[in-house]
């Protein structure tokens, strides 16, 4: 039994095709859902699996990040809790030093997401990366939305398009200006790795704890986190897993996107639509909201795609554990349930 996890109730083991409670570690190296029941049913849950891991594997880290309530804290044998607006929080926007192809695409499809730029906005970001040295990034994501900005300024798309975009940037760059607490938090610190991620890849367990931010603060962060364990956990072959990363409350972050409406409002608007792409090829970000009647369609369809490719590609190549814990399956994205391998919902 020492090289198995109880979980607690019965899933079904892919491995031996059969129900059972407890599953060999080597099953954890996918993600496990836990779903359902009340919020005290599914913490109870997550403690006694987590638990499991530190009797039958001290040696992994576990990543903990709290998103609806820091109550139950103490159920889960910490080493350290980082807590948002502390000093000692730092999730930087790129935690590197210096680019190479596959990271500098990662950060073009991250920083399009959580801002909800345009999918154009690739190019410039791309283009004026290749203008920074090793090291020479700007530590305040202001200075580096505002060298996008100035990058687009000086070479303009589309007259109305670049307009509709600059627009975007300066809308991003308030938000921080009003914010200097999380601009604070994801500023790029001059030298080493973020302390909770260097814990983490020891082996400690860690929780970061953004309970306090509010929805647009947890999707930007949660999305940080994930691009600095890309960043810095390569890819590996091992018979178990190398980390946990659990995601508590994902609710809110993770709402289903309403595909139907979208759907409807587009076909009711596509006159509209043809004739913009007829006009000037692309549309503005404002043009995308109005099309599916969303202000944040861009930001809503881009973030999915990234924990789509996250949890079906990214971890799973990393041999990094994910669980994912939320109330009602149904309500989150669907990569979530139809990716998770190990499933246990509380009636």
């Amino acid at each position: 039994m020492l090289n198995k996890i109880n979980l607690g109730m019965e899933a079904y083991d892919s491995s031996s095709g059969m129900l059972t409670e407890n599953h060999p570690l080597k099953n954890f190296k996918t993600n496990l859902l836990i779903s359902g029941g009340g919020r005290d049913e599914r913490t109870a849950l997550l403690s006694h699996v987590l638990n499991q891991f530190y009797a039958r594997a001290p040696d992994i880290g576990v990543l903990l990040i709290q998103l609806g309530s820091n109550e139950d804290t103490y159920l889960y044998q910490l080493d350290k809790v980082f807590e948002y607006g502390t000093p000692e929080l730092n999730i930087p926007y790129y935690a590197g030093h210096w680019f190479n192809m596959l990271n500098r695409d990662r950060f073009m499809n991250y920083m399009i997401a959580i801002f909800g730029f345009h999918y154009e906005m690739s190019f410039v970001i791309d283009n004026l990366t290749r203008y920074y040295k090793r090291g020479s990034l700007p530590s305040s994501i202001i200075d580096f939305l505002e060298a996008l900005k100035r990058y687009l300024i000086e070479h303009p798309y589309h007259e109305e398009f670049t307009k509709g975009n600059v627009k975007s940037f300066e809308k991003a760059i308030e938000i921080f200006q009003e914010d200097p607490i999380l601009e604070d938090t994801i500023s790029i610190p001059l030298k080493g790795i973020p302390e909770w991620l260097s814990l983490w890849k020891k082996g400690k367990k860690i929780c970061i704890d953004l309970t306090k931010c509010d929805t647009f603060q947890q999707r930007l962060l949660v999305t940080l986190i994930t691009q600095a364990i890309l960043k810095h956990v390569d890819q590996v072959n091992s018979d178990i897993p190398t980390g946990i990363v659990v995601m508590e409350d994902v609710d809110n972050i993770m709402e289903k996107l309403p595909y139907e409406d979208y759907k409807r409002i587009f076909m009711s608007n596509r006159e509209y639509y043809k004739a913009i792409i007829e006009e000037s090829y692309v549309l503005t970000p404002k043009q995308f909201a109005e099309v599916y009647g969303d202000d944040n369609y861009l930001m809503n369809v881009q973030l999915e795609e990234i924990f789509f490719g996250l949890i079906k590609c990214e971890f799973r190549y990393r041999n990094i554990s994910l669980i994912t814990v939320c109330k009602e399956p149904l309500n989150i994205y669907n990569c979530v349930s139809n990716l998770s391998q190990i499933k246990l919902h509380i009636d």
